[in-house]
């Protein structure tokens, strides 16, 4: 059967390839021409220094993604982490991804702070491409720009009337539908409305195979009963509805509104694939509203964007109609920023001020009515910051460079249950950037640039009394804020028509990273987990990207590109001091956890660019080190002190476990049967790989959709 199944999509793949090979109009598109708003500046992908990848419509068409976490992995080289009910985060460049706190990659949906570093929250409906900058950006964003920043920007609202609907459906009872309107409701006023609505009624099935070697240790991690099994308790719903208008008041002033709403009842939450914590659900909404007022003239462009973002959930203690909400969190971001764009022929500086507010609440409860000790306190951060930046341009030299001055008030309020009294912190930063590129020939630039960013600590890592995975946690009041400096540099070699190279090196030095520490307590003679900041960290890696389409350079008016993307980290290691103050202190250097070594996505794609297009893509999800937390619960007791990871300056009693590497391929294939009517159908997970992003959360294995979609 697999077999059968095997072949009869390779041979949809060539034969569509064969038959709608067949001469049309010729659908071109510069990529370097684009525009990318992360700058704030605007400015054309062919001036930026800075590492830039864009996640197009063009290609967001041909990926079957349900949301942005599925989107970025099958394009992006990112470390993503996902876990079943809705949960998923992303790092990069060696800072490691977390779906529990703040992240050191930013997510911003249209230039603004998400609200929430799921990605699971942000469907991809309305998705109108990505932005991904890699390396420090804090010098226009501020705090959480240590890794790079993500930008994710919906559809606007055009003078055209236009609109479109999809169905799709799938195996594990998957259902999406998505309706979308846009146009002028006057000369001055265009209007856009959208809603959609993603539903998986079934539990999804494990994958049954691994396609690269796997070690008894690595099988026994994954558990070998989980292969082809179910996950029980892994339904989910999900609606997003959203709403934009411009208005264009004169010929220099308009304005642009955006609402953006999701909400999801009762995701049902499995846990891991134990359910070693019981079965249960969660409820989420996020609301995100923007307004930009703009004035523009042929050389300045006055920008005043106030945005208010909050993302609540609800998570009950079972997943039955009896169970009650026994944790609660609200996240509200708000703020206002103020930038100021001028032109001088060839220079180009902006300006600005940014006012940002983070506001984070929390309770929990023993029963419907009796609350007790929260995960961590109340808290918010205060940030205020000034900021400016130049791009300069001369012949085949593009150069920029900017700096930020913040100032962060974190406020930690009183809390009875965990014995907290109300403290603020203040943190002070400059964050210089500068970046430079030099066309060599018109195919070749060398590009470089450099900067560096902070990240203020979580408030659970502060203060707090928990327990999770079987430990104590206690926070640590006197944290400092993580920092770091970093540059790349690196050759590429393009042709906007059927080819690009590119060859980037970056390098990173972290001061004070935020490491766990297993501590004792001396009167009760208790184990407990704290926090304290390490000495220093060091990452760098290599970074290589390829596209060439075959078809175009040999004259073709379809296109038939081969891509691949690899990073590798050479070096992901800190140094942290153990028995800090006495006479036995000395320090240690590790590796970083929950970092891939090694991420890469490679794959083809096919477009006779008259309505068939198809894609053949594959994911490499490296090597990992995670703490084993499923050891308090001997949920894995083949698993011996043997097994763990004591390379370096790691033990046995570290308990760290190294996770298997793995393939996971997807295809896609659409046909266009009239302008407007559009078929297709997409597999993920294409041979069934049992895989896990985050130890003891298998993912979903093969999984089939079809789809219709109609424009008018």
């Amino acid at each position: 059967m697999n077999k059968n199944f095997f072949s009869g999509i390779i041979a949809l793949f060539f034969a569509g390839t064969c038959l709608y090979a067949q001469d049309s109009a010729e659908q071109s598109y510069d990529l370097d021409e684009v525009v990318v708003t992360a700058t704030r500046m605007g400015l054309p992908l062919k001036s930026i220094p800075q590492k830039v990848e864009i996640i197009d419509s063009k290609k967001i068409a041909t990926v079957q993604a349900d949301n942005a976490a599925d989107l970025l992995k099958r394009t992006v080289n990112l470390d993503i982490i996902q876990y079943p009910g809705a949960s998923s985060a992303v790092g990069m460049r060696g800072f490691s991804p977390s779906a529990h706190n703040r992240n050191y990659t930013l997510v911003l949906i249209d230039g603004k702070p998400a609200g929430t570093t799921n990605l699971t929250s942000i469907p991809t409906d309305f998705i109108e491409r990505i932005e991904v900058v890699k390396g420090p950006y804090s010098v226009l964003y501020g705090s959480d720009a240590m890794g790079g920043v993500i930008n994710i920007i919906t559809r606007r609202p055009g003078n055209t009337r236009t609109g479109n609907i999809s169905l799709s459906a799938g195996n594990f009872g998957q259902t999406n539908f998505n309706g979308y309107a846009s146009g002028g409701v006057s000369d001055n006023v265009s209007l856009a409305l959208g809603f959609s609505r993603k539903a998986q009624d079934k539990d999804y099935r494990i994958g049954k195979k691994n396609l690269l070697s796997v070690s008894e240790t690595e099988e026994l991690i994954l558990d070998k009963k989980s292969y082809g099994d179910i996950m029980t308790n892994s339904q989910y719903q999900i609606n997003q509805f959203m709403g934009k208008l411009n208005i264009g008041f004169n010929d220099k002033w308009s304005a642009d509104l955006s609402g953006i709403f999701v909400t999801s009842n009762d995701i049902e939450m499995p846990g891991n694939y134990w359910h070693s914590e019981g079965l249960s659900k969660k409820d989420f909404d996020r609301t995100n509203t923007t307004v930009d007022i703009r004035r523009a003239t042929f050389n300045n462009t006055l920008l005043i964007s106030p945005y208010y973002s909050v993302y609540n959930e609800s998570n009950y203690d079972n997943n039955t109609g009896d169970g009650f909400i026994n944790y609660r969190e609200s996240v509200r971001q708000y703020g206002l920023k103020l930038s100021d764009t001028h032109t001088w022929g060839a220079f180009q500086l902006i300006g600005g001020i940014d006012l940002d507010a983070h506001n984070v609440s929390t309770e929990r409860f023993t029963d419907k009515m009796t609350p007790t000790s929260p995960y961590r306190p109340n808290h918010n951060n205060l940030a205020s910051s000034v900021f400016a930046q130049g791009a300069y341009t001369k012949g085949n030299l593009f150069v920029n460079a900017g700096l930020r001055y913040n100032y962060t008030k974190f406020t930690l309020e009183a809390d009875d249950f965990l014995g907290n009294e109300k403290k603020s912190n203040g943190y002070s930063n400059f964050n210089p950037s500068v970046g430079i590129k030099y066309f060599l020939t018109p195919m070749l630039n060398l590009h470089a640039s450099a900067g560096n960013a902070f990240y203020v600590p979580d408030a659970y890592k502060m203060a707090g009394r928990f327990e999770a995975g079987g430990m104590q946690y206690r926070g640590n009041e006197n944290l400092k804020a993580e920092t770091s400096t970093s540059f790349d540099f690196g050759m590429n070699i393009s042709n906007n028509e059927w080819l690009n190279i590119d060859f980037t090196y970056f390098h990173a030095f972290y001061t004070n990273k935020i490491v766990n520490v297993l501590e004792t307590d001396e009167t009760t003679n208790e184990t407990y987990y704290t926090f304290d900041n390490a000495d220093k960290g060091r990452m760098n890696g290599l970074e290589i990207m390829f596209s060439s389409d075959i078809a175009k350079a040999l004259g073709s008016r379809y296109s038939f590109e081969l891509y691949a993307g690899f990073t590798h980290l050479f070096n992901d290691k800190f140094d942290e001091i153990k028995d800090k103050g006495t006479p036995d202190e000395k320090t240690l250097t590790k590796d970083m956890l929950y970092v891939r070594r090694n991420t890469g996505n490679f794959g083809i794609t096919f477009d006779n660019n008259h309505g068939f297009v198809t894609r053949l893509n594959a994911r490499y999800i490296g090597k990992r080190l995670e703490n084993d937390w499923m050891v308090w619960a001997n949920l894995r007791p083949d698993i011996k002190p043997e097994d763990y990871y004591t390379k370096g300056d790691y033990e046995t009693t570290d308990q760290i476990l190294q996770h298997s590497a793995h393939l996971v391929f997807d295809y896609s294939a659409y046909y266009n049967v009239t302008p407007q009517a559009r078929i297709g159908i997409s597999v993920s997970n294409l041979f069934d790989e049992n895989y896990s992003e985050k130890d003891g959360y298998n993912m979903p294995g093969r999984s089939i959709m079809g789809s219709f979609s109609y424009s008018f």
